[in-house]
């Protein structure tokens, strides 16, 4: 309720993503099957994370995504097996999303963790003073759904997922 007072609902999407790494190479490469209805879509991508601190402590996950749909992912996955990449980890989540502004607003659940509130804002710069105004402009959205600072969650959900399995 709190998200449509300010927000414009778009739908529900399932995303099951499927992680695959190599044990000699530091890069994973994610498949993801995203369902909307019946749609299906198939995406590949290669990302680059980090936690970027802004001035006044807010913790900002900034990454540098290349990804591209496919239409069939097996063939891409059959090469990277037989080259020694093996399936690192799975997640599935349920996602509700919403749109604000230039940010998306999702509402995510991802078992067995529960329930995360994701809000994005893409851009095409990745320079100081850009992140810092992106920042300001996601804590002011954090601030309207009723959440503040100390309920972003640092741990990516890969992390989280893992100490799941090895705490």
């Amino acid at each position: 309720k709190k998200l449509d007072s300010f927000a414009t609902y778009l739908g529900a999407v399932i995303r099951d993503d499927t992680y695959y790494a190599h044990p000699k190479i530091e890069r994973k490469i994610r498949f993801r099957k995203e369902t909307r209805g019946n749609q299906v879509q198939w995406l590949a991508t290669y990302k680059r994370k980090e936690n970027k601190i802004s001035p006044d402590g807010i913790t900002t996950e900034v990454n540098e995504e290349l990804e591209t749909s496919i239409d069939d992912p097996f063939p891409l996955i059959k090469f990277l097996e037989d080259s020694g990449y093996k399936i690192h980890l799975q997640k599935h989540k349920e996602v509700y999303d919403w749109k604000f502004g230039d940010a998306t607003i999702e509402l995510c659940q991802v078992p067995p963790l529960g329930w995360f509130l994701e809000i994005e804002i893409l851009s095409k710069k990745n320079d100081p003073a850009t992140v810092d105004g992106i920042q300001r402009e996601l804590k002011s959205i954090l601030t309207k759904t009723g959440l503040n600072e100390k309920d972003i969650e640092t741990k990516y959900y890969s992390q989280l997922l893992r100490e799941q399995v090895n705490p």
